[in-house]
C-alpha cells in the first residue's frame, strides 16, 4: 500500500524517495493537511501491520482510511503543476527585470536630455 503511494506521490508531486517515509519527508507542505497527518498515521501503523501479532490487534480499517485520504489528496492535483508554475513565475521575474531596465534608459536618456 506505502509503494503504491509512493510511486503516486512521484507521479503528482515530482517527489522521489525510496521510502514512504521519506517520499513524506520531502514532499512536506506540498501535502495538505490531512495528507500529511494520514501519512504520519499510515507511517506509524506500518511496523505494527508488518508484526503478525500486532496486525491482528490493529484495524485495517484505519490504514485503508489513512490510504484513501492521501489517493484523493493526491487525485485532485495535476501532474507537473508546479513545474508549470515555476515557469510562469520565471517569465514573470524576466519581464519585470526587464521592464527596470528600460525604464531605467528611458530615464538615464531623460536625464542627459537631448544636447
Amino acid at each position: 500500500m506505502t509503494e503504491e503511494l509512493r510511486a503516486l506521490m512521484a507521479e503528482r508531486l515530482s517527489v522521489r524517495a525510496r521510502s514512504f517515509p521519506k517520499a513524506v519527508r520531502k514532499a512536506g507542505r506540498l501535502l495538505p493537511a490531512p495528507a500529511r497527518t494520514a501519512a504520519r498515521e499510515l507511517i506509524a501503523l506500518e511496523p505494527r501491520l508488518a508484526h503478525p501479532k500486532l496486525a491482528a490487534r490493529t484495524d485495517p480499517a484505519q490504514a485503508t482510511r489513512a490510504a484513501n485520504v492521501i489517493r484523493n489528496s493526491l487525485a485532485r492535483r495535476r501532474p507537473g503543476a508546479r513545474a508549470g508554475q515555476r515557469r510562469s513565475l520565471l517569465a514573470a521575474e524576466i519581464g519585470f527585470r526587464a521592464l527596470v531596465v528600460i525604464g531605467a534608459g528611458i530615464a538615464f536618456v531623460q536625464w542627459i536630455g537631448p544636447t
